[in-house]
């Protein structure tokens, strides 16, 4: 096959987790080597549940969590003059550890904009220059459109030119790698809401609690005044606005796999039937 990145995006609840298990599942069965990388994994380009720990500060680092430090370097990469740690992925009691590298993420508004432009980008340059010498398929949950989109939109109160800017400089660090977009699409964002609402309950507590609070909290959601579950719809309208804005406009190969029925066998066949031709 031509592709070597797969990218597979959509709003909570789309089956974006699903589906990309089982499109990597698909291509190993043909005898492809694939590389899956799931929302919350330690990632190659995207920084979302990771640390970004300025080298001069590192030693420190290691030597202040030095019973941690073969499941940090485990976890860990360097990019440019930032170490970077899936530290989530790094397994302690010492909840302190956990709290400490917290600080030094780039989410949620922790550097400006032109900073976390900056990171992220170089990220996928270099994953891209990797990429395109190796015969290994990659497939990407949620690392182009949801989590750039919500920090950029949610925190840094960026407009759409701005973002789409962002992400399209993100693609053509990747364009060797011919990469193909597969949007998961329900037509109704409150009904799917709603569903995972009731779906994604656990002892640590309610999945559609934290996302409103989430919400609630991001500079967009004051700065407009979303409150509670309406507001969570608001907020997410605005994302899939956005979403399928810029999904017209991209250089690359898209499909928007519609699934209005919540027939998830059905949205699959209609997929493979895609991945096919590819």
């Amino acid at each position: 096959m031509k592709t070597k990145l797969i990218m597979v995006e959509g709003i909570p609840g789309s089956g974006k987790s699903t589906f990309a298990q089982k499109i990597a599942d698909y291509y190993r069965n043909k005898g492809i080597a694939v590389n899956l990388f799931n929302e919350g994994q330690a990632h190659p380009v995207d920084l979302a549940w990771s640390a970004c720990v300025p080298l001069g500060s590192l030693d420190n680092l290691l030597f202040k969590y030095s019973e941690l430090e073969s499941e940090i370097r485990k976890n860990m990469n360097i990019n440019g003059d930032y170490a970077i740690i899936a530290y989530t992925q790094v397994k302690t009691d010492n909840r302190e550890f956990y709290k400490e590298l917290e600080n030094y993420e780039v989410y949620d508004n922790r550097v400006d904009f032109d900073v976390f432009c900056n990171l992220i980008y170089s990220r996928w340059s270099a994953f891209g220059k990797q990429a395109v010498e190796k015969d290994i398929l990659n497939i990407f949950e949620c690392a182009f459109f949801q989590n750039h989109i919500n920090e950029l939109q949610n925190y840094q109160l960026a407009n759409k030119t701005d973002i789409e800017k962002h992400l399209n400089k993100l693609l053509s660090s990747v364009i060797n790698l011919s990469p193909v977009l597969i949007y998961l699409s329900q037509p109704s964002i409150r009904e799917t809401i709603e569903r995972i609402a009731k779906e994604r309950v656990s002892e640590h507590g309610n999945w559609i609690d934290m996302a409103v609070a989430y919400t609630e909290k991001t500079p967009y959601g004051k700065l407009n005044n979303l409150k509670g579950f309406e507001g969570l719809i608001r907020c997410i309208e605005d994302r899939k606005q956005i979403e399928e804005d810029i999904l017209r406009t991209l250089p690359i190969n898209t499909i928007i796999v519609e699934n209005d029925d919540y027939n998830w066998e059905s949205a699959w066949n209609k997929l493979e039937a895609y991945l096919i031709t590819l």
